[in-house]
């Protein structure tokens, strides 16, 4: 009885075609993790930012006022190369003189536009942008 064996020519096209259907879905898994780091980075820079406005706000200081606290939040995103426009700063338990325990809380509102997988997200979600939301609060001292 013969053997059947096939021959490395064919044992190649194999292996092409299964690299060919394979690696679009690993492209995509990639560029999903990096878009995901992009996201969680905006978010982190956001909750900075709020944590940096929210500190300012409850120094004991008399020149600070609200827009001070709100320039604070917008400067330390700013910084960090994301586009404040779009975004929503809200102060809260702000007062003057500083009553001893109160909370101050900046909460920032972040509209985040997926753009290098923007039409697949649309196709997913129906939208092409999430909104980042963080807020922080302490108390004044």
């Amino acid at each position: 009885m013969r053997q059947l064996q096939q021959s490395p020519r064919h044992r190649r096209g194999q292996a092409l075609v299964e690299f060919a259907l394979v690696m679009p879905l690993l492209l995509l898994f990639l560029v999903g993790i990096i878009e995901f780091g992009r996201g969680w980075n905006s978010h982190q820079v956001i909750t900075d930012a709020a944590r940096e406005a929210a500190r300012k706000c409850v120094i004991a200081d008399s020149k600070v006022t609200q827009d001070t606290v709100v320039n604070v939040a917008k400067s330390a995103m700013a910084a960090a190369g994301i586009n404040t426009a779009p975004a929503s700063v809200s102060v809260t338990g702000f007062a003057r003189p500083n009553p001893t325990g109160l909370p101050c809380t900046v909460a920032i509102q972040l509209p985040y536009t997926f753009t290098f997988l923007g039409p697949m997200m649309s196709w997913t979600t129906g939208q092409r942008s999430i909104t980042l939301t963080s807020s922080f609060s302490m108390r004044n001292e």
